[in-house]
């Protein structure tokens, strides 16, 4: 886990530029608090940070976003966005770009670092399915493909498939207006509302096929129903594809969704 010179620079600036001022225009420390909150957190007295190669205590947020371990980075912007909540959406948002444009595969959603991927087209993908899921309130939808995307990144592959097909269908949901069903009924009712065209029909059941084909290892002995002696887990390239499929299907269905006219969306 890294975090370069030009992302820890652009995270500093983004925090300083909208510290220090609440509403109502008077003058609030975002910093100080936060020293105080990671002082308590790590059980520690003194922050320290790294200058010329040696570990030193410190008082200075700057410094830590500057040159401590990346966790400590990814933490202070946790805890700014925690006590800044009236700015907290803005600064998520130019946050991401700056993190985007460094390449860097750290995304802030709902005031939690999520790592999205270390793979550039992947990153992007999920970044934006994520903005999409946030921006329109698809909470449940959102929670579900983050926590795949981090059983992910922990290796928890069994966890990770059904949190994708999760979120599948949690996105059918949403886009439809429905609050129960299973894949095959809710995907009946996507394609009788237009919402995607009748001949990507036989593509999204094929998604029951190959991309539920890791999903319903769930369904599986060992899966749902008790595992028995051993803890079971799903090949990761077949998890690592069942999440990437989830993620490309739920960005087109989210997509052609926000195409259709106003008084056409559900909600």
């Amino acid at each position: 886990m890294s975090l370069d010179s030009h992302c820890r620079t652009s995270i500093k600036r983004v925090l300083c530029k909208y510290s220090h001022w609440d509403n109502d225009f008077q003058y609030f420390d975002e910093f100080e608090v936060i020293k105080e909150e990671l002082k308590t957190a790590y059980g520690q007295n003194e922050l320290k940070t790294y200058r010329s190669g040696k570990l030193v205590p410190t008082e200075s947020i700057e410094d830590v976003i500057e040159s401590a371990y990346p966790p400590f980075v990814l933490d202070i912007v946790e805890a700014w966005l925690n006590i800044n909540p009236q700015n907290a959406r803005v600064v998520e948002k130019e946050l991401n770009e700056r993190l985007l444009a460094h390449r860097c595969p750290w995304r802030f959603f709902f005031g939690e670092a999520i790592l999205i991927d270390s793979q550039y087209l992947d990153c992007e993908v999920r970044a934006k399915l994520c903005n999409y899921l946030r921006d329109n309130g698809i909470t449940g939808a959102l929670e579900e493909f983050n926590e795949a995307v981090q059983d992910l990144t922990a290796n928890s592959t069994k966890d990770a498939v059904v949190n994708a097909h999760k979120s599948v269908e949690s996105v059918m949901k949403a886009v439809l207006n429905e609050q129960q069903g299973t894949y095959g009924q809710l995907l009946t009712k996507l394609i009788d509302s237009g919402i995607v065209p009748e001949y990507y029909d036989e593509f999204l059941k094929h998604f029951e096929k190959l991309a539920l084909g890791a999903v319903k290892e769930r369904n599986l002995p060992a899966r749902a129903h008790g595992q028995g002696k051993d803890s079971t887990q799903v090949q990761h390239e077949l998890a690592e594809f069942a999440v990437n499929l989830a993620g490309s299907l739920n960005l087109f269905i989210i997509q052609r969704w926000l195409d259709r006219e106003p008084e056409d969306i559900p909600f």
